[in-house]
Parts: C-alpha cells; structure tokens; sequence
C-alpha cells in the first residue's frame, strides 16, 4: 500500500489531537486532584464512589446524633452528680436532728434546711438542656416535678407519671440506640413501680415533717433516705454506661470514617505522582510530535524536483 502526504498528515494529525486530550485530562486531574470528571469517565470507580460517599453520609449522621446524645448524658451526669452532692448533706442534716441533744430552735432550723434542700432538689429535676427537661422521658417539654412554694419552701408537689420508661433514646449506629437521661423509672433497686426520683423527693419532704416530730420520727426514715441514696448511685451508674457507650460508639465511627475516606481516596482520587510524571512524558511527547510535524508536513512534491 502507498503511503500518500496526505495520509501521513491525518495520522500526525490524529496524534497531535490524541496528546492533545490526554494532557488535558492529565492536567484537569493535576488541578482537581480527581480520577475522574463525569461517570462516563471511568463507570465503575463512579459506582464506588457513590456507595462510598452515601455510607459517608450515613456515618457522619450518625455521628452527629452520637454527639448530641454525648451532650444530653453530659447534662443529665453533671445534674445527677449535684443530687447526690446533696443528698450527702441531707444524710447529715437527718443523722444531726435524730440526736436528742437538740433542742426546738436547733429542730427548726433542721427542719427549715430539709425544705430548702427539698426546693433545690426539685430545681434540680427540673432541669433543662437545650430547652429539654432531662428527667421528663419522651415527654421533654413537660416538668417532672410540679411545685408550688409557700415562704420559699414547697407546700405540695405532684410527681408526673405520664412519662413511665419513655426514655430519650439517640440512633448512633445501626441497630445501636442509646437512652440519654433518667426518668426516676429504670429498674435500680427500688421497689417495683415507685419513680425512685419522687421516692427520693418525697422523702425528703418527709425528713423536713419528722425533724418537727421529734428524733425518733427522723431515726424511723434514716433507712429510706440511705436507700433513696443507694437508687441514686445506682441510676449514675447507668448513665456512666451509656456514655461509655457512646464514647466507644464514637470511637467506631471515627475509625470507619477514616476507613471510608481512604477507600473513596484510593477510588476517586488521582495518584500525584503518577499523573505528575505522565503529564511531563506527554508534554515531551507532544512537543517531538510538533517539532517532527513541521518537518513533515513542510515537504512538498517541489522538495523532490531537481532543477
């Protein structure tokens, strides 16, 4: 077969443009740090791509509600912590007024601490995070206790019921959910169907009515209060659990993430140094395609002419 000028300068021609468009993608990949610009590009590594990017998407939210949950047990520990704080100085204002060395201006003014510690624990249930009351269960816009103050100390209180093991429950992971806060129900040792958090509030009313009564009235209701002491502790421990949980949870999450990014990086992202040196061989290329072009296609049937 001949070999005409015209069918070398299609064929130099066809090179230049092959060049041409593999340094452009080479250069798109170098500025974007991409594999690939369009699915059509390379289809299969899209696909992955894809499914990677959507399970990141499923990781990050849960995370975030990890996070929030991480922020509701924070709360609910900090509050839980106070409780038995105080419940340390009611113990001691019970064990001093069941001394009968007392005389009736010493009961009162045990009897006025036990009310103000009453009104304080009460503060205490009605505590909020994020406009949520964290011992209310599911039904967080509504306040556990329900207190009505006479001279600043409580004259009656009506704990709410309707909240029974309506925990607040956080998604943070598949199949994984996490209760956040204390609704005074979960089992910790107290008797079956009391709320141990209107057990404990109750009797601590109870202490402020028994100081007036005398000291074998506080003796009679030193075993409660332990006991009320002992279901605190014991609800803290739940929650020292759940954020352990979490934290653990999180701690997954991360991991996962990392592993995903690296595999969406190895599918998705360019090799630098890969494209880097392919980018400089075509540049070469290219330029010794023109510079033998020129010389090429400058001949001419006239260049073959003698005079």
């Amino acid at each position: 077969m001949n070999v005409t000028p015209l069918m070398v300068s299609n064929t130099l021609l066809q090179n230049v443009q092959n060049q041409e468009q593999s340094i452009t993608r080479l250069q798109v990949e170098e500025s974007t740090g991409q594999r690939f610009q369009s699915p059509s590009d390379h289809p299969m590594a899209a696909e992955n791509t894809l499914n990677f990017n959507n399970m990141l998407s499923e990781i990050t939210a849960f995370q975030s509600s990890a996070k929030n949950a991480q922020g509701w047990l924070n709360q609910t520990n900090g509050v839980m912590g106070n409780i038995i704080n105080l419940w340390d100085k009611v113990l001691q204002t019970a064990t001093q007024a069941a001394n009968s060395t007392n005389n009736a201006t010493d009961l009162k003014v045990l009897a006025q601490s036990a009310a103000s510690m009453q009104a304080n624990l009460g503060q205490m249930l009605n505590s909020q995070y994020e406009g949520s009351y964290i011992f209310s269960g599911f039904n967080a816009s509504t306040p556990p206790v329900a207190l009505t103050t006479s001279g600043g100390y409580p004259s009656s209180v009506t704990w709410s019921t309707s909240t029974q093991g309506e925990s607040q429950n956080f998604l943070v992971n598949t199949g994984v959910s996490i209760p956040v806060n204390l609704t005074g129900w979960e089992n910790v040792g107290q008797a079956s169907g009391t709320n141990y958090l209107g057990q404990a509030y109750n009797d601590l009313g109870a202490l402020a009515t028994a100081i007036t009564q005398g000291p074998s009235a506080v003796t009679k209701l030193l075993p409660s209060l332990q006991s009320d002491l002992n279901n605190l502790t014991g609800a803290q421990a739940l929650l020292g659990g759940n954020m352990q949980r979490v934290q653990n949870t999180l701690s997954q999450l991360s991991n996962i993430a990392s592993d995903l990014h690296q595999n969406l990086a190895n599918v998705a992202g360019a090799n630098m140094a890969q494209v880097t040196t392919q980018l400089a061989q075509e540049q070469t290329a290219y330029q010794a395609t023109l510079q033998s072009g020129s010389q090429i296609l400058s001949l001419s049937l006239l260049n073959f002419i003698k005079p």
